[in-house]
């Protein structure tokens, strides 16, 4: 945790229309695109627009607090996450016979947390999702029950891990974090966790190689814990991160197309 950049919001300008949920009608299959902390749908857009050419309802969520301020955030905990993330599969259901749920860090933490609430999706996509508090890193992580009341934002340090730096212009998310959102996240792994066993829908869990935005270590835990019986972990070696703008973000594509269809 560094000073804050009090006059940043983001930390690649968006448009508006960036900022806002998306939508995108395919087919009678629907998929449900959740964005990870503090980011936007567009880090799942073009993985949508990919699916719903080949058939796919597929809806890009915006979560509680997020597309609007850091201060916004701030009022929100993980529970308006996953109402916001319910919500939208509750709306996707209405039009699709089968709904699948996937997502990006935060989001495929919360698609595991769907699939866990909701046994009758089709299937669960986690992509750079964490699965456990314990792969936090950071001694900070342990007093932060404390720490939030005397530092209130977290700014991420200023280290790209994608294998293509150019991709980080896809990307917009808050240029700080609330502390208080982070213990919230925390909160969230804990539920997770002990969820991850009652999972029995089809699994793919992907993750970058090169990730050191979410520790690799969450994608062996989550294939250990997940009661799925069909369950594939999937490496990039190439990816950081954020692997559905990076590098292999085609392979990535292709592959949930093909993993999808097969389900």
């Amino acid at each position: 945790m560094v000073a804050v950049r009090t006059n940043t919001i983001w930390s690649s300008p968006p448009t508006p229309e960036q900022l806002r949920p998306f939508r995108i009608r395919g087919g009678a299959r629907g998929c449900l695109l959740i964005h990870g902390f503090a980011g936007t749908p567009p880090e799942m857009r073009g993985l949508g627009e990919y699916l719903a050419a080949d058939g796919y309802d597929v809806m890009g969520p915006l979560l509680a607090g997020h597309g609007l301020t850091p201060e916004a955030m701030a009022l929100t905990r993980w529970t308006d996450w996953a109402r916001s993330a319910q919500d939208a599969l509750t709306a996707l259901r209405r039009d699709s016979r089968e709904v699948f749920v996937a997502g990006q860090s935060l989001g495929g933490t919360l698609a595991l947390h769907l699939a866990a609430l909701n046994p009758d999706v089709k299937g669960v996509v986690a992509i750079g999702a964490m699965g456990s508090p314990a792969y936090f890193r950071d001694w900070r992580i342990k007093v932060i029950r404390g720490l939030k009341y005397v530092m209130r934002w977290h700014v991420p340090a200023d280290d790209c891990d994608l294998g293509d730096p150019t991709a980080l212009q896809l990307l917009h998310s808050y240029a700080r974090r609330p502390t208080v959102c982070i213990e919230s996240l925390l909160q969230l792994l804990r539920v997770v966790d002990r969820e991850l066993p009652t999972i029995s829908v089809p699994a793919l869990v992907v993750h970058g190689r090169n990730d050191r935005t979410v520790d690799v270590a969450n994608a062996p835990h989550i294939m250990e814990r997940i009661g799925s019986a069909d369950k594939r972990l999937v490496w990039f070696e190439r990816s950081g991160h954020t692997v559905t703008v990076d590098l292999e973000h085609d392979a990535l594509y292709a592959m949930v197309r093909d993993w999808l269809d097969a389900h």
